[in-house]
């Protein structure tokens, strides 16, 4: 097979895996925080021989102030989105933590000088408009959903912060460290609060402690490395489009497997929302191509 097909390939995988995040989480009866905790306690624990093996030199970055910021912003993305899946539907959840790149222009545009230019600005009113649509749509249906639909668009602005303020670290560190010392910081995080809010570490039946293994294995460390991989080797339009499958893909599953209906609103609202996402990703990229 050729090299360029098998990289579609494995793209696919990964969205696939990056799908069942939702899916894993519905389906654990763990309270929020624990979810969070386990993990990412798990990826650090399945990471940690390949650092200390190819990047303990690199550990000296943990001192640095920015990781520590960066950890509890990922630490409370995960609280939020995990606590939305809670109190939406799976598919509202999805499509609202998915608004995260328009978030990321927006702070870019607000604290780091860059240009709102028109393709971003009709991505984030089409964006807009498919929020109001979904919004809409939960209270003519009385669903409830709104609480939850407002974690899951706090957690986006959430990982877009971390994103933002990470990226002055990436530049002076490798990828793997970074993310391993992210990961750190953020189960540190997350263990305090569990033991702030005084919720047992242990005795959550096995069925969870799978579920949260599978999630650091499947969702974290899996489907977020072959993205990265696929970024390598395959135009940025093509992994942008690809990641707007994550939400779609969840959504279907959520209807196969735990026979979750989808709102019409929801489907309409998501297709702005998805094209929004889209329209301003394709030009964030193309910008940082012309610098």
């Amino acid at each position: 097979m050729e090299f360029k097909k098998k990289i579609y390939l494995l793209l696919a995988f990964g969205i696939f895996f990056l799908s069942l995040s939702g899916i894993l989480i519905k389906l654990s009866t763990a309270p929020p925080l624990i979810t969070a905790f386990y993990r990412m306690f798990y990826s650090v624990l399945i990471l940690t021989p390949y650092f200390i093996l190819k990047f303990r030199k690199q550990a000296h970055y943990f001192l640095d102030y920015r990781p520590v910021l960066v950890g509890f912003l990922l630490a409370v993305h995960f609280i939020l989105w995990i606590s939305s899946i809670n109190h939406t539907a799976i598919s509202n959840s999805v499509i609202f933590v998915a608004l995260q790149p328009l978030f990321t222009i927006i702070l870019e545009y607000l604290f780091a000088k860059e240009d709102l230019r028109e393709g971003a600005v009709i991505g984030i009113i089409m964006a807009l408009i498919g929020s109001i649509i979904i919004s809409i749509g939960d209270l003519y249906q009385m669903s409830g959903y709104l609480f939850g639909n407002l974690l899951a668009l706090t957690a986006a602005l959430f990982a877009a912060a971390y994103l933002f303020i990470g990226r002055g670290v990436r530049k002076k560190i490798d990828y793997f460290p970074y993310l391993y010392i992210l990961y750190s910081y953020a189960a540190i995080f997350l263990a305090v609060g569990v033991f702030i809010f005084r919720i047992p570490f242990l005795g959550h039946g096995i069925n969870n402690y799978l579920i949260f293994l599978a999630l650091a294995l499947g969702p974290t460390l899996i489907g977020h490395s072959i993205l990265n991989y696929s970024v390598r080797y395959l135009p940025t339009s093509v992994v942008a489009l690809s990641i707007l499958g994550e939400p779609i893909l969840t959504t279907f599953l959520a209807w196969l497997l735990l026979n979750e209906s989808v709102m019409l609103t929801t489907i309409i609202g998501g297709v702005f929302i998805l094209g929004g996402i889209y329209l301003a990703s394709i030009y964030s990229y193309r910008k940082a191509n012309r610098k």
